[in-house]
Parts: C-alpha cells; sequence; structure tokens
C-alpha cells in the first residue's frame, strides 16, 4: 500500500497523466470513500489506476483481469484516503509554501507534460472542467502533502552501525558462501588391451612428471588430454565425479594432483581457485543492510502515521 502512495505523493501531480497531448475527462460518477470534507470519487480511482492498467489488461483475462481490477481498485481507494489523511493533516496544521514554489511546480508540469504548450494545457483544464486557480489550489495542496510526508517519515531516518551488525548476524545464513573450486584437468583414457594399458599408463606418468617440472597444465592440456580442457565454473565438489572430489577438497590454490586412477581413465587434476565455506563480509553487504532496514523504518513510520490520523480524522467508505 505504502508503494502506491509514494508513487502519487512525488510524482508530478496526475491530474493529466493519461496523456501528455490529449487529455480525457473522467466523469464523477459517485462517491468511493469521504475523510473530513474531501470526497474520493470513482473517477479519482480510475485516474490513479490510468497508468497501470494497460499492463494489466495486456497481462490477464477473464476472471483474473476481473479480479486483478477489483484488487487494485480497492487498493487505489485505500491509497487516496491516505493521501486525503496527509493532506487533511498538513492543511490543519497551517503549513504553507510560497507562492513561488507553486509557481515553479506548475511551469515544471506544463513543460514535461504539454512540451510547454498552453494551449494544450489551457485544453487540459477545459476538458476537466478546472480553473486555472482551481488547479493552481491542488497543486499547492500536492507539495504540502509531500512536505509533510517527508517530514514524518522520510527525513532523519537514522541507521545506526549497530543496527546494521544485528541485523547482519541475525541473517547471517542469508550471506552464508559454500565451499567451491575452480579446476582443470586432463584425462588420459586407459585404453582397451593390456599392451594399450601399459603405454597409456607411462603417458600418464610422463605427463605428471612435466607438470612437477614445471610444465603449464593448460598448454599441456591442450596437447595430451582427451577430454575437456577449460577452467571450469565454481562448482561445489559434491556435483562433480566422486573420484575427483578429494583432490578438489585437499589441493591448495595452484597444486596439482597425483594421478588419479578410475575405471577406465587417469585423471590428473589442477585447482586455481578455492573459495572456502564462509560468510560474505559485513562490509560487502553493509549498503543493502542499511538500505532495508531505512526502508523497513519508513513502513513503520508510514503504518504509525496513518493509524494516527485515522483516529484523528473522519473516514467513510461507500
Amino acid at each position: 500500500m505504502k508503494n502506491i502512495l509514494l508513487l502519487l505523493l512525488f510524482a508530478a501531480a496526475n491530474l493529466f497523466a493519461q496523456t501528455n497531448n490529449e487529455p480525457v475527462a473522467i466523469a464523477i460518477d459517485g462517491y468511493a470513500a469521504r475523510v473530513d470534507n474531501t470526497i474520493i470519487t470513482y473517477g479519482d480511482i480510475r485516474e490513479s489506476l490510468s497508468a497501470i492498467l494497460p499492463q494489466v489488461f495486456q497481462r490477464y483475462q477473464g476472471e483474473e483481469l476481473a479480479q486483478q481490477i477489483q484488487r487494485l481498485h480497492l487498493e487505489s481507494r485505500e491509497t487516496l484516503i491516505e493521501e486525503a489523511l496527509i493532506q487533511a493533516e498538513a492543511k490543519s496544521l497551517g503549513m504553507s509554501l510560497p507562492e513561488a514554489i507553486v509557481d515553479e511546480e506548475v511551469n515544471n508540469i506544463i513543460r514535461e507534460r504539454f512540451d510547454g504548450s498552453r494551449t494544450q494545457f489551457n485544453q487540459a483544464l477545459a476538458a476537466r472542467r478546472m480553473t486555472l486557480e482551481e488547479w493552481r489550489e491542488e497543486i499547492s495542496d500536492r507539495l504540502l502533502m509531500q512536505a509533510y510526508y517527508s517530514r514524518e517519515v522520510f527525513r532523519n531516518v537514522h541507521i545506526s552501525e549497530e543496527d546494521i551488525q544485528a541485523e547482519y548476524e541475525r541473517t547471517q545464513d542469508s550471506y552464508s558462501i559454500p565451499f567451491r573450486v575452480k579446476y582443470r584437468f586432463i584425462l588420459i583414457n586407459k585404453g582397451a588391451t593390456e599392451e594399450e594399458q601399459a603405454i597409456k599408463h607411462g603417458q600418464a606418468e610422463e605427463t605428471l612428471k612435466k607438470l612437477h617440472d614445471g610444465a603449464d597444465f593448460a598448454e599441456l592440456a591442450a596437447d595430451v588430454s582427451e577430454g575437456d580442457t577449460s577452467l571450469s565454473p565454481w562448482r561445489d565438489p559434491a556435483d562433480v565425479k566422486k573420484v575427483m572430489r578429494p583432490a578438489l577438497h585437499d589441493l591448495a590454490a595452484g597444486e596439482i594432483s597425483d594421478l588419479i586412477e578410475a575405471d577406465t581413465v587417469f585423471y590428473i587434476i589442477k585447482v586455481e581457485s578455492r573459495q572456502e565455506e564462509g560468510y560474505t563480509p559485513l562490509n560487502d553487504v553493509r549498503e543493502a543492510i542499511e538500505r532495508q532496514l531505512a526502508e523497513q523504518e519508513r513502513e513503520r513510520r508510514h503504518n504509525q502515521l496513518v493509524e494516527r490520523l485515522s483516529a484523528k480524522h473522519y473516514i467513510e467508505r461507500y
């Protein structure tokens, strides 16, 4: 709910949200809710949803579409009630804005929504049956609402280092790092006959000796390996062949295994990189945790504000 409210609060006034060039007048066809003396109509709800309804119609059909529209209708009504509560409270506190700020916002909307055309702007006002002064008053009310909401919900949100540390410890399992390795291997088939097996075993031993004498593993693998010679992605040893796992666990980065004998092949493995099991360091996730906690704090303030204003002002839903 709060996210929809923020979209309304901190967007430019949505009086002409449906189109830049051809504003559509929305008939006031009934009361949806009332906050003090402010009436929220079904037309207001449709207008608040005008930007997202086309996406809903593309995504859903039939009964599911009807359910989504009904859900959005109810959510939008509650959002507009919250908006009206905040606006009413700002007015009751006697908050005001300099005319220059309102003028600047009016000029920004005309420039951004109507390409600076006063003619198109005046046509939009006429389609809504509004005077310029009535529209300026709505702009002023919205800016006041933004200022009050920012003061109550956004400003002075401070997340302490202790809060970040506590959240990191509480959710540390989500930052766990599994043990993984990157490796290369040389594969030499044993051969079918005893003679072939003797030759292949000698080749495997000679290959291992060359590696111990300093030969480049990747280059030698390209020459002699009968299997994949590319560097693996990060892999959990549990996901590779069982015969290879001990070497992957035990070898340090840069080390080469002894000759590993399987049923039909020889392996020689080089571990290129190791990532030890552990946790992502706090410094790597500090900003993300701080953003999350700040959002939670704003959510808490928002809910408190709506609860307090709902108790103070009259609300009726139709």
